[in-house]
């Protein structure tokens, strides 16, 4: 396999003491509605303990991977000891990966399955259990980019909190980015047979789950079912979605780009194309209609992401505070793309000046008021 990305996300650079937190939480209960595009999407549900206010609010959480990789079968190690244990219903979601679907298509499945939950998680929940109308959106890199975009569209009524997690506000710098020659690719498929899976449209050949970069290789596909909690199978069909999302990430060539997240071919002239970026860039939306309401937003980011710059993050909250919307921003020096899976729980270095400010804003923004050290002794008793 071609080297990868230093800065890249790959659980053989996981500590060991924190692959065991790579396993879907218990808890939980499958569910799937058919979208308006036709596919089958899936969506995880787990109920909340420890609630301080019932009816309990939700956070729905939108996974990374690159557009195309990443599931949603096991959420970030912090979200549930930060929310589920915290008195929020934790929700996880899919959406149909690239190069079937392009961007604006994934935004669209993500908003439907927020609002497929906003209407049948009572059912699933319980009458009483659960207040549609106080929700949080939570979203890490590519995630970070689908639920900045869903604020600008979900409205009637709009997300309480929205959580930025090192996500890609403003594309247009990766799709203008100058040319070069990559090198061969070294893998199970070759560039020509990747090359012509990028542009592949048929839907009848869409994921709506897959590997987080190199899984297939250090997993067995007993294993993963284990650490998923779901039927997959390593067929060409999987492993070829795995591999081209580490072969587009390796090469960052914005062709690449064009053809698997844009579907460019679908714009009459490069002003028309260009038009569509700028929608796709929630941070060029806010600044060209200064007058967009957007919800409160939170942003973490490690100061050496090489993936994501934090400069992103950076010109996301200064738009937002000159608009008045509340901000919040915490930033880790030196640390890389994803450096939050090592917060696990409360005791855990760093989350008492990293995770818990963001955690104390988005009860503020939902209306929670909690007894801080009540809630503390509950949290550490859970986390040892």
């Amino acid at each position: 396999m071609t080297d990868i990305k230093k800065d890249e996300f790959s659980f053989d650079k996981v500590d060991e003491d924190l692959k065991g937190f790579f396993y879907a939480p218990p808890g939980y209960t499958d569910h799937t509605f058919k979208s308006s595009s036709g596919v089958e999407l899936g969506v995880r549900v787990w109920p909340a303990e420890n609630v301080v206010q019932d009816p309990a609010p939700i956070v729905f959480w939108t996974h990374g991977g690159g557009f195309l990789g990443g599931h949603h079968f096991v959420p970030l190690p912090w979200l549930t000891p930060g929310f589920r244990k915290r008195g929020y219903h934790l929700v996880s979601h899919n959406y149909r990966l690239a190069p079937q679907a392009a961007l604006d298509h994934q935004v669209s499945d993500c908003i439907e399955a927020v609002e497929w939950c906003r209407k049948n998680l009572p059912s699933i929940l319980g009458e009483g259990k659960v207040d549609v109308d106080r929700y949080v959106l939570v979203g890490e890199s590519a995630g970070g980019t689908l639920v900045t975009l869903m604020g600008l569209h979900l409205t009637s009524p709009p997300p309480r909190v929205i959580v930025d997690v090192y996500g890609l506000v403003d594309i247009s710098p990766f799709v203008n980015m100058p040319g070069r020659t990559p090198e061969p690719w070294k893998g199970e498929f070759t560039d020509e047979e990747l090359e012509r899976f990028i542009s592949d449209r048929d839907l009848n050949n869409v994921l709506t789950d897959a590997c987080c970069w190199n899984e297939q290789e250090l997993f067995s596909e007993e294993e993963l079912k284990k650490r998923w909690a779901a039927n997959i199978k390593y067929d060409k069909r999987f492993r070829l979605q795995a591999e081209a999302h580490q072969w587009r990430s390796v090469r960052a060539l914005p062709g690449d780009i064009h053809k698997a997240f844009l579907h460019s071919e679908r714009f009459p002239d490069k002003a028309e194309l260009d038009k569509f970026i700028t929608s796709m860039a929630s941070l060029r939306v806010l600044q060209e209609d200064k007058q967009r309401p957007y919800p409160p937003t939170a942003f973490l980011h490690g100061s050496a992401d090489e993936s994501v710059p934090i400069q992103q993050s950076y010109h996301m909250a200064a738009t937002l505070r000159e608009r008045d919307v509340p901000v919040i921003e915490r930033y880790e020096e030196g640390e890389p793309h994803v450096f939050d899976i090592k917060y696990t729980g409360p005791n855990v270095p760093g989350w008492e000046t990293t995770i818990q400010p963001v955690l104390d804003f988005v009860d503020q923004h939902v209306g929670i008021k909690r007894h801080y050290r009540v809630m503390k002794i509950l949290m550490n008793y859970e986390c040892e």
